[in-house]
């Protein structure tokens, strides 16, 4: 089991991301974080250690997918949670004001 170093940074990702949601599948860790009304939205980052983090793609990239123009400052996406199970990585979010997806 990996374990984080004593002398890890808090937060293990400093600035903007707020709402983690952290998975490990084998020996990676996988974490989504809230973005708002901002796009591209709910950045996904990948570790192996917990505390050296990549960002590897974002899940909404364009409007075509979830059009938050509509969305007031400081509404939009929030609280996502990533799991995986048999290959497949899910996520569901708040779309504040109008649901989850």
């Amino acid at each position: 089991m990996h374990r984080a170093r004593s002398d890890a940074p808090n937060p293990i990702l400093p600035g903007f991301h707020p709402d983690p949601s952290i998975c490990r599948v084998g020996d990676d860790y996988f974490l989504v974080t809230s973005t708002n009304e901002y796009l591209p939205g709910l950045p996904v980052y990948t570790s192996t250690d917990l505390v050296s983090w990549r960002q590897i793609g974002n899940v909404v990239t364009r409007d075509s997918q979830l059009d938050l123009s509509a969305a007031p400052s400081s509404l939009g996406l929030f609280a996502p949670t990533l799991r995986h199970h048999a290959g497949t990585f899910y996520l569901t979010s708040t779309l504040v004001g109008w649901g989850t997806f």
